[in-house]
């Protein structure tokens, strides 16, 4: 990296004085060019060790104020100098990172936010992201920044109940928003915050109890998840059907499982709308089972009715393979 021109004219000055300090010295009272140099030093320092001139004559006491002030100030130039490229190393290195981060969003679009990066969001983004589907994180702690950068996420610090952050996140490109920072209080702005830039975004969040679980809804949370009834729910499910969960876990959330759950909304134009699930015998055909499927916000109804008929915005709940999935998306979602 090229240094700047004060610090160089800076550098330059302080080793001029001192080079022709020392020359002064040796004509003015014969010392050795090394005890000249010393002296030069320790006088712009105002060190004072040991001052090798016995005989302090008019001339020598001007010379030394001279070489005093010419020298001290331009150390404290030289001083300042440095202190400045430090600074813009490091505020620029902050400053070109921040910059590229955001360049990497503005390229985003279909991403999840995920607002806070401890135990909870860090499980939820790393679960996401499994998934094929691009994460940025916001996180304002910055050693929570710095891990999730470490973890191969996009990152923008910065506090997530500004609506400033969230934009620069885009929320008015992304598929959903996860609120889940340490605070409930915060979770509940961040919620308000996101529908207040975008209205239909799907926001779902963390609470720490059933009263901030119905704020968060009335908010307009899609979603909310309390951790701790959720894990105490998951633990009584082991203790009383053993190998179960496990078996549910390893069905639906390995990775490397051949099946997937997956959600689906039926678009205008779906060739499916009118027509019942006996009528397309979707399973025979294409391989996908629908396990449950909710008209407008009403709740999944399992084991749907064969003979109902689908509705625009219907929300349909599928198994199958990937291919399965993507076949049955294409049929529902129909021509835009």
């Amino acid at each position: 990296m090229t240094l700047p021109n004060n610090l160089k004219a800076g550098f330059v000055a302080l080793f001029g004085v001192i080079i022709i300090g020392t020359i002064g010295f040796v004509a003015i009272t014969g010392l050795h060019i090394a005890d000249a140099a010393y002296v030069t030093v320790i006088t712009i320092t105002t060190l004072g060790f040991g001052n090798p001139i016995d005989d302090l004559t008019g001339a020598t006491k001007l010379w030394i104020v001279i070489v005093l002030l010419s020298g001290m100030g331009a150390a404290i130039y030289t001083g300042t100098a440095v202190m400045e490229y430090g600074f813009s190393v490091v505020i620029g290195s902050d400053h070109r990172r921040q910059r590229k981060m955001l360049k990497d969003i503005s390229k985003m679009s279909n991403h999840v936010i995920v607002c806070g990066y401890g135990r909870v969001g860090s499980t939820a983004a790393a679960a996401i992201q499994l998934q094929g589907v691009e994460v940025v994180v916001i996180e304002d702690d910055p050693d929570g920044a710095g891990q999730a950068r470490a973890d191969g996420f996009v990152v923008l610090e910065g506090d997530a109940t500004r609506n400033e952050v969230l934009e620069d996140a885009r929320i008015d490109a992304a598929r959903s928003l996860v609120a889940c920072v340490a605070s409930s209080s915060d979770n509940l702005v961040i919620t308000l915050s996101a529908h207040a830039l975008r209205e239909e975004v799907p926001v779902y969040a963390r609470a720490i109890d059933q009263q901030t679980e119905k704020k968060l809804k009335l908010a307009g949370a899609q979603g909310v998840v309390t951790p701790e009834l959720v894990g105490g729910l998951k633990i009584a499910d082991h203790a009383t059907h053993p190998g179960l969960g496990d078996f549910v876990d390893t069905l639906f959330r390995d990775p490397s499982s051949e099946f997937q759950l997956r959600q689906f909304t039926v678009g205008r134009g779906s060739e499916v709308v009118g027509k019942s699930l006996t009528d397309l015998d979707l399973r025979r055909k294409g391989g996908a089972m629908i396990v449950a499927i909710s008209e407008s916000d009403m709740p999944a109804r399992t084991y749907p009715d064969p003979t109902q008929a689908f509705a625009v915005h219907d929300t349909v709940y599928a198994i199958g393979s990937e291919t399965q999935l993507d076949d049955l998306a294409g049929l529902l979602k129909g021509k835009t």
